[in-house]
């Protein structure tokens, strides 16, 4: 699993997080996992996962706390998608024309979410179908980030890769994982 880097560690810097995305038959599953120091991750805002039978877990603004994401992007077109993962288990998932622009909710089915929580450890997996990808899965570039909030208001922005002064998971320079070598 790649390790997703810190935009500022400051106090973040006891926490380790890793994220991994396979392709499989049309579906995506996505993993993210924490491990660290036992008092930094009982800071993160880490809600408990909606009931079961709740009507409608698709939400909106979900990067406001800690919110796992993944980018998707074809190599040889403008148009990206945005996959947005709640430890809640809420989720949204956008396509945009271009980079920040035209941003459109897919019509997709709810993720099939698992997460499991231990003293120094949480991982959050889903698997995500319906999600209208064309093109060679080879040239797919892949952001895998977090915005991870702690109680205390301080907010941790982890990627892959931090191409700007300031983070940016959208931008393309920093879609830098591949499906397919």
């Amino acid at each position: 699993m790649p390790r997703l880097y810190p935009f500022i560690a400051g106090s973040f810097a006891a926490i380790e997080l890793r994220a991994s995305v396979t392709c499989s038959a049309g579906r995506l599953a996505l993993s993210f996992s924490l491990t660290g120091d036992k008092a930094a991750l009982a800071k993160l805002v880490l809600p408990p996962p909606a009931a079961p039978d709740a009507a409608d877990r698709r939400r909106d603004h979900l990067w406001q706390s800690t919110c796992w994401e993944c980018f998707i992007a074809d190599a040889n077109a403008p148009g990206y998608f945005e996959i947005n993962l709640s430890p809640s288990h809420h989720w949204n998932i956008y396509h945009f024309t271009g980079y920040r622009q035209g941003m459109s909710a897919v019509s997709a089915p709810p993720p099939l979410f698992h997460s499991r929580r231990e003293d120094g450890f949480y991982q959050l997996d889903a698997l995500i179908a319906g999600l209208p990808l064309i093109g060679d899965p080879a040239n797919w570039r892949l952001g895998l980030a977090a915005v991870l909030a702690r109680a205390d208001g301080e907010t941790g922005y982890f990627a892959l890769s931090h191409p700007w002064g300031k983070p940016d998971f959208h931008h393309p320079d920093g879609l830098i994982f591949r499906l397919v070598s």
